[in-house]
């Protein structure tokens, strides 16, 4: 998706938008974001936070859980879902593909061994896993990879809740390819969209 254009001028936007070095910096930009009344735009931008600075990402949510849980995951996730391959986010997640059949073992070790901390065994230390096929979002249907927004919102909301290392989690789509625009309810094309990879 970097060779699209309009995702590199949204990711320059979001890039030169998203400043903030401390919770109080980042609580201000959010709100500003907010006051434009499209939740998605503060979805995009706690994204962008997250790639950033993860840390003052979650000390953003944890400072103001009540405001910004419901921009991460529901209600806003439902839209962030429909419109996810088309955001300029950067890399998260673990997509698991019919290709994978047999191997799904190897690429939940190869996705931890590149983003989860290592434990004092020098193992890497998986607290929690998401998984998703992105078939039922929200009454929304299958949406496919797109629909890795809930494990990401939900993982945030148990990192927020319940306290759980979200350094120690991992975000899982399951994209067997149920259904077509046909199985969701904005039409959405997934699969055969020009920005799915």
């Amino acid at each position: 998706n970097s060779d699209n254009s309009d995702l590199c001028k949204l990711l320059r936007m979001l890039d030169t938008m998203c400043t903030a070095t401390t919770v109080e910096e980042a609580l201000e930009e959010v709100r500003a974001v907010m006051s434009l009344g499209k939740n998605i735009w503060a979805y995009a931008y706690l994204r962008t936070l997250y790639t950033k600075n993860s840390e003052v990402y979650y000390g953003t949510l944890l400072a103001k859980p009540a405001m910004l849980l419901p921009v991460v995951y529901t209600p806003t996730v439902g839209e962030a879902c429909q419109k996810f391959g088309k955001l300029p986010l950067q890399r998260r997640g673990c997509y698991i593909s019919l290709k994978d059949l047999g191997n799904v073992k190897s690429v939940l070790e190869e996705y931890a061994a590149s983003e989860l901390q290592q434990g004092p065994n020098g193992k890497r230390s998986c607290d929690c896993i998401v998984f998703s096929d992105g078939g039922r979002i929200l009454g929304l249907g299958d949406l496919g990879a797109w629909g890795m927004g809930i494990p990401i919102g939900k993982l945030d909301l148990y990192a927020v809740c319940a306290g759980v290392n979200p350094h120690r989690t991992m975000p899982v789509i399951i994209d067997v390819g149920c259904s077509d625009a046909a199985g969701n309810s904005d039409k959405v094309v997934v699969r055969d969209h020009e920005l799915y990879t």
